[in-house]
């Protein structure tokens, strides 16, 4: 599963651990295998097939772990892995990426892959497939890639927006020699050009804000892939989509998905009884031990380019004083929860220490510094010159207690564990935890968008593009016309000048060393800032 965008999600690791339902079950002696590091893309476990092996027809019920809270991916509620899971049966896009993180031409949707001028200014030309339609019969064109563009680049603030990331950088979108030629010409380079309009909306979206902020929110409207709508039942918590027969392209080899919202804790069960024919159990232990007991399933291993991680709401009263921050990262010790979490699946993990790549990929390096290592002692030091100093076995200023709002989902054990593992190590710096956990289909709407917490821990899905796709998590926020906060998915709602200057620099640099270089600089400036904790 790839974005443009990064997308949120409740669960899920950089082991990502997938049980796949009717399949023979996996052999093995019993022996516990030695511990292993997150594997290449090489190693993935796809079972990939030729489109020709696989049989026609058939129903898929693929789980969701709550109904999408608006269907509109770019919009800021809908940038999340559930609706993610919905939308690309639905929408067209212009590339597609392979397992290693490759960009292709999705050959569906485009005549011919897009050609691309850099000098004097960038401009890429597309071609849509002249047969390409909406569902409401309306031809896909040019205008469709403008009205996206409008929407999302951050200059209409009534549009709520998940990230203006590569869209900002458009300087138009234009009409080439016909409506099914897009010319889009961009203000300074962007390297990751391939990761814009994945997917694509229709014009009908964009035009008009409130249908992009609140038209979605109940079901999709206007759609244009291989599958159509069927229905939405809110009741039975179900999405259902059948075969498009406008669709121009291959036709989908399923008749049916329906996808239903089951808590993520609850999903292994409902894969044992044939509710659902696979779910990714990431890196829940006791999902792991209960799906080695199922004879019907396969357990397939892959290593994601996703992260779980504590976002640390930088607003909060509390929290605002970033010597605080620093000292409540340095006595959380990262490494035990990653040991409690995945050492028993058989892997032997360390803290990730970068927020933009993953230890398995190029551009890898421990940037954390200080604030990213475990140490008690000094935590408790800054606290006390900051002015938190125990009184009897909490920490008090001003007659306040620094006691920490950890909000988390319903239903999702690791969330708890890892909140629990955190609660117990800042007691021991004298340091309360309240732990809120709130119904899951309320979590980001109601809680982590609005900023009603302290901390918070979910995970972050990558893309094949780490650099452009990270900018709008760690932009400094800025102030909307009305006074609000413009955070795109910046949930700590913490950053500085230096790191967009630096972000800015990266994602315009084609040298992908150079590239690399820049963003890393932007993460030692992350890491001070304790925006959060990977």
């Amino acid at each position: 599963m790839r974005h443009s965008l990064r997308a949120r999600s409740f669960l899920s690791s950089v082991a990502a651990l997938a049980l796949v339902g009717g399949l023979a079950a996996c052999g093995g002696s019993g022996n516990k295998p030695a511990p292993r590091a997150a594997p290449k893309a090489s190693e993935n476990q796809l079972n990939a097939l030729a489109r020709d092996k696989i049989q026609d027809g058939g129903k898929l019920t693929w789980p969701l772990s709550g109904l999408p809270a608006n269907f509109n991916y770019n919009q800021l509620d809908g940038t999340d892995k559930d609706n993610a899971d919905v939308i690309q049966a639905l929408m067209p896009r212009t590339y597609y990426t392979d397992a290693a993180g490759k960009p292709y031409v999705n050959k569906d949707f485009l005549a011919a892959d897009p050609t691309v001028r850099t000098e004097p200014k960038q401009v890429v030309t597309y071609k849509i497939n002249p047969r390409a339609i909406w569902s409401d019969d309306t031809p896909i064109t040019w205008e469709d890639f403008h009205w996206q563009w409008k929407a999302s680049n951050g200059t209409e603030k009534a549009y709520q927006i998940s990230s203006a990331n590569g869209y900002e950088q458009i300087e138009s979108v234009e009409k080439g020699t016909d409506d099914h030629e897009v010319v889009v010409t961009y203000k300074t380079k962007y390297a990751d050009w391939t990761s814009l309009f994945s997917p694509v909306y229709p014009a009908s979206t964009n035009r008009d804000p409130k249908v992009f902020n609140e038209g979605w929110k109940n079901k999709p409207l206007t759609t244009g892939g291989p599958f159509k709508l069927d229905s939405v039942d809110a009741t039975a918590k179900t999405v259902t989509l059948v075969r498009n027969e406008k669709w121009w392209g291959s036709p989908a080899k399923l008749d049916t998905i329906v996808y239903r919202a089951i808590e993520p804790d609850a999903q292994v069960d409902a894969l044992a009884n044939g509710e659902v024919d696979f779910t990714d159990i990431g890196p829940a232990v006791a999902k792991y031990q209960r799906a080695k007991t199922i004879a019907t399933v396969q357990i397939r291993r892959a290593g994601g380019p996703n992260f779980r991680h504590i976002t640390i709401n930088a607003t909060s009263p509390q929290l605002r004083d970033v010597k605080v921050r620093q000292a409540l990262a340095m006595g959380i010790d990262r490494d035990k929860i990653g040991k409690a979490l995945l050492g028993p699946m058989d892997l032997d993990p360390t803290a990730l220490q970068n927020h933009i790549f993953m230890a398995n990929q190029d551009g890898y390096q421990d940037i954390a510094g200080d604030v990213g290592r475990f140490n008690a002692e000094k935590a408790r030091s800054m606290l006390d010159e900051a002015g938190w100093r125990l009184n009897g076995n909490v920490r008090k200023k001003d007659g306040k207690a620094l006691d920490i709002n950890f909000v988390i989902p319903t239903g999702v054990a690791t969330s708890k564990q890892e909140s629990e593992l955190i609660q117990n190590m800042l007691a021991a710096i004298g340091v309360a935890v309240r732990i809120n956990a709130v119904p899951v289909d309320d979590f980001f709407d109601k809680y982590i968008t609005p900023g009603q917490f302290d901390f918070t821990v979910f995970s972050w899905l990558g893309t094949p593009y780490p650099i452009s796709s990270a900018k709008s998590i760690y932009a400094n926020p800025r102030r909307n016309a009305d006074g609000t906060l413009d955070i795109q998915q910046n949930y700590a709602r913490t950053g500085t000048p230096e790191i967009d200057a630096l972000f800015d620099q990266a994602t315009a640099e084609v040298d992908q060393q150079k590239a690399i270089d820049l963003v890393n600089q932007a993460d030692a400036a992350i890491w001070d800032q304790v925006h959060s904790l990977t």
